[in-house]
């Protein structure tokens, strides 16, 4: 009914819509969001046909249009109506016992279907015919028969004569006047079979179902594919399911589209039909609760209350690739939150320091880039796939970003660097940002702030007035870079974006992740290139996700910085607690602590403690430091030196749950859990609790006796 709405909408029609079905139902959910949306009104019947019935008198309409779903008779509101002009679609061919009148042509496989505009009293005013092709569903089926009542409802409104169409061939392969089979019979042959669940495929309602004889379990059967693994696995294999009482889900986490260090390489009960039985479950997601507490995670996005009309809005305007509105307005949300003048929105954080690198022109090997050696290993990525080659450097260890001692003494020992990228660390402004910024212009090197984790924040400058000032995170780089990905300050899935005040760098960084079209060449050349790019713009669906995930930045600021307060709270009254090291801001910065992290006292083992720590609190996510990039054997090389500090952090960090979903009480939890697990590692000779920069684990020999490893200060 819902593609009616824009007919009438594009003739300046004046509507009101009723919602004859259950206002929960799918149909009538979309029924009245288009109809809020074109800006008409909007009833849901219910039981209250007399109120409706009421509005429907005051609207006084010229004309109503009746749409059944199935054999439903037109409502009260409808036929005591005093209008002049009543009409009904009628469309497909209703079985007795059929779910829908688009079950009749498939199943008995005729060549086409009928759509039929009438009026109350059974006079056909207008028809057509829509053919059906081998592979026809009931949904697909559904998009024909709304297409063609569009076209006949405005050729009512225009006031032409309407076609009348018949079916060619309206004889069924089955013979006529046959009831409706409600569910599989094991000894059809596999053509009805077949028939039967195209005509049974109209999602979100329940698929075709087959039952084995064996148990009476039934299954949905949504393809033949389903059907030879239900043959294969079910007729053969009858186990019970276990049970997941007090359990959670498989667990990822949101740092991995793979589940962490495990790389599933795929599912081998993909076409594994689902059971009749668990179809009022809802569906899983990674480490979800099962009859157990809630999962106090590590990050959750904070999307906003206007996604689901955005993505309806880009879905009903049927432009859901690149450079549509939403990413032209995201980008300007994006380029307000990080104080710039230009953005160019693509899929990923890691996308945007790739096309970030090629616009500052890292393109060969020699090209050396320093970046922090404690940060996601996205960054040095990025230099290597423009061409470049990245040097891992250490940080500091109050505020975790780009140490300025470190970046030194890189420059006097390599002389082909060509800019520097800062990383600043979990929502915190890096230390040195300011005097790093400044040596950079001396030496006439580009600054690359990566600040996926941190926009948002801002941190305090001295302007050229000499004034004091604040600033957000990310405006004062050459370039910019943030991700969006499901757990950044503003989350959409996944995305990111490249950002600066020098448009035309921006706009060359837009080039190379478009492909790198031939420019100034005309339309007809659009398909040559001038460089090998790569195709990495943001699409319209995750962008209006975005616009609405980014008007609740505000918020999502303020419960970050709540948590971390709380976390504050919880380490000081507890003695057990007080020996960690949260980390630090410069005085006048504002930082807008995406994740809390904690440095354990005394050189203990993080792996160690939060290994512990999620073993005994299961509903806990807890989550390493980055692993240094100088350690990995991706990035080693003779330019490459040690990295104690960033070490250091690898092994004795933890990183807490800092979801803006949190309470008080939960950060409370988390507290009284790691005083928990440090003790227990403390406790245990067994627990590898010590390490040393050689990152060998060291064990103690004997209770009481005291660790001969030190850590890196």
């Amino acid at each position: 009914v819902a593609c009616l709405l824009g007919t009438l909408a594009a003739r300046g029609c004046e509507v009101l819509c009723l919602g004859a079905s259950e206002t929960g139902a799918p149909g009538c959910a979309i029924f009245a969001r288009r109809a809020v949306e074109l800006g008409f009104g909007f009833v849901a019947l219910g039981g209250k046909a007399a109120s409706a019935g009421a509005v429907v008198a005051g609207f006084k309409p010229d004309f109503s249009i009746f749409v059944p779903d199935g054999a439903a008779q037109p409502p009260e509101a409808f036929t005591n109506t005093e209008c002049s002009r009543k009409f009904i679609f009628r469309a497909g061919r209703l079985l007795p016992g059929a779910p829908w009148p688009e079950f009749g042509p498939i199943f008995e496989g005729q060549a086409a279907s009928r759509v039929v505009l009438e009026t109350p009293g059974g006079k056909e005013e207008g028809s057509a015919v829509v053919a059906l092709s081998a592979i026809e569903t009931a949904l697909t089926l559904r998009a024909k028969h709304a297409e063609a009542m569009s076209e006949l409802l405005a050729g009512l409104l225009d006031g032409g004569e309407l076609p009348k169409a018949a079916l060619a061939d309206a004889a069924p392969a089955s013979s006529s006047g046959m009831r409706a089979p409600t569910s599989i019979a094991l000894d059809w042959d596999d053509a009805v079979i077949e028939r039967f669940v195209r005509a049974h495929f109209l999602p979100p309602r329940d698929a075709a179902e087959i039952t084995d004889p064996a148990t009476g379990e039934a299954y949905f059967i949504e393809s033949m594919t389903q059907l030879q693994e239900f043959r294969a696995r079910v007729l053969k294999d009858t186990r019970a399911g276990a049970g997941t009482e007090a359990a959670y889900a498989a667990d990822t986490h949101w740092y991995s589209n793979v589940g962490g260090s495990i790389v599933k390489m795929g599912d081998s009960d993909i076409h594994m039909p689902a059971r009749v039985a668990d179809r009022k479950r809802p569906a899983i997601i990674p480490g979800a609760a099962l009859g157990a507490r809630k999962k106090l995670r590590m990050n959750e996005p904070l999307i906003g209350p206007n996604a689901e009309r955005y993505c309806s809005a880009a879905l009903a305007s049927s432009w859901i690739g690149v450079e549509g509105p939403y990413v032209k307005q995201f980008e300007k949300h994006l380029a307000r939150i990080c104080g710039c003048n230009a953005a160019c929105a693509v899929q990923s954080g890691t996308a945007a320091l790739y096309g970030a690198m090629k616009a500052l022109g890292v393109s060969d090997p020699s090209h050396l880039v320093l970046v922090p050696a404690f940060t996601c290993a996205a960054c040095a990525d990025a230099v290597v796939h423009a061409g470049g080659k990245p040097i891992p450097i250490d940080c500091d260890m109050e505020s975790y970003g780009l140490s300025l001692e470190a970046v030194r003494k890189a420059l006097e020992s390599n002389k082909g660097v060509v800019g520097v990228v800062v990383a600043p660390c979990y929502g915190v402004p890096a230390r040195d940002f300011l005097e790093i910024y400044n040596l950079c212009k001396e030496r006439g090197l580009w600054l690359c702030e990566d600040a996926c984790e941190s926009y948002g924040a801002s941190q305090l400058v001295v302007n050229p007035a000499g004034e004091q000032t604040k600033v957000p995170v990310g405006s004062l780089a050459t370039l910019c870079v943030v991700s969006v990905r499901s757990e950044k300050m503003v989350g959409v899935g996944e995305g990111g974006a490249i950002l600066g005040n020098d448009t035309t760098l921006v706009a060359r960084a837009k080039w190379w992740c478009s492909r790198a079209p031939c420019r100034g060449v005309g339309l007809w050349r659009v398909y040559e290139h001038d460089a090998v790019g790569q195709n990495f713009r943001l699409p319209e669906m995750l962008a209006a996700v975005g616009c609405a995930a980014a008007e609740m930045l505000p918020v999502m600021i303020e419960r970050k910085r709540a948590i971390h307060s709380w976390y504050e709270a919880g380490f000081a009254a507890r003695k057990d607690l007080q020996g960690i090291r949260l980390q630090k801001c410069s005085p006048g910065d504002e930082p807008v602590w995406w994740i809390t992290a904690a440095l354990l006292p005394d050189g203990m083992s993080g792996e160690a403690v939060g290994m512990r720590l999620m073993k005994d609190y299961p509903d806990i996510e807890i989550r390493p430091g980055f692993s240094p990039l100088n350690t990995m054997a991706i990035f080693r090389s003779p330019l490459v030196g040690p990295c104690p500090n960033a070490e250091s952090l690898y092994h004795g960090l933890v990183c807490l749950p800092s979801s803006n979903m949190l309470s008080k009480p939960d950060v409370e939890r988390v507290c009284d859990a790691l005083a928990h697990a440090l003790h227990a590692v403390a406790a245990d000779p067994a627990e590898p609790i010590f390490w040393q920069s050689s990152r060998t684990p060291i064990r103690r020999q004997a209770k009481g006796h005291e660790p001969t490893g030190q850590a890196h200060a």
